[in-house]
């Protein structure tokens, strides 16, 4: 199936100006003929589930089945650790120090961690665009007792992580999940709230964890009111 610049961004939830430049820029597969650019919906769709974009369509039905309700993000934040002026000049050196701040189970293993974190970095950048990234490893970890940790970091200074627009990364979303299908919910939900300005607006001016964990709360009681 074709679809037209509009109906990218309406499946991908973003403004066409965005999916303009990245056609300019390489960055998203395009195909053109003699009446202009068009994307052919099966590899679009492959290449932002790659690139951890939801679909638009997959948040608003993980909305209408009441998972926002059921996946509580403020609490898998408060569990990992909200920090912020975190150093590091290079992806391998902010990683290794948010693992090291993030309140993992005693027995994790970190060192393990961080090799599992890098490598999947090295098959698809987690920088999500706008200065944000969500690392996360390619298995879940099983020794979490069932419950996702969502550590947050801002950066002291911002980092290339080779991310889709090319902005560097101001602000970090370390994501570990007991199993996959509860790593795909809570991604979906951190999505939502990466596409809501008020929250974007946010993560570029705060420099208080209560006043972070409270938009957060405030913004998870607009999903469940």
């Amino acid at each position: 199936m074709k679809l037209t610049i509009n109906d990218a961004g309406k499946l991908l939830g973003l403004p066409e100006v965005t999916i303009q430049r990245w056609i300019q820029q390489g960055k998203i597969p395009v195909q053109e003929n003699g009446e202009g650019f068009f994307f052919v919906k099966k590899e679009l769709e492959k290449w932002a589930y790659s690139h951890n974009i939801f679909l638009h369509r997959d948040i608003q039905k993980a909305n209408s089945k009441g998972l926002f309700s059921k996946y509580c993000l403020l609490d898998a934040m408060k569990r990992g650790g909200v920090f912020f002026h975190v150093r590091g000049d290079n992806v391998k050196n902010i990683l290794r120090e948010t693992v090291s701040l993030s309140s993992l189970p005693p027995d994790a293993d970190k060192d393990l961690l961080l090799d599992m974190l890098l490598q999947r970095e090295r098959l698809a950048s987690t920088g999500i665009g706008s200065g944000v990234a969500i690392p996360h490893p390619r298995y879940p970890m099983e020794n979490l007792a069932g419950e996702a940790i969502v550590t947050t970091c801002f950066l002291e200074g911002a980092i290339d992580f080779n991310a889709i627009d090319g902005i560097p990364v101001f602000v970090l979303f370390l994501m570990l999940s007991p199993a996959t299908d509860t790593h795909l919910k809570f991604l979906s939900r951190l999505s939502f709230c990466l596409r809501k300005d008020s929250f974007m607006y946010l993560l570029k001016n705060c420099t208080e964890k209560k006043i972070f964990l409270q938009k957060v709360e405030e913004i998870e009681g607009s999903f469940n009111g």
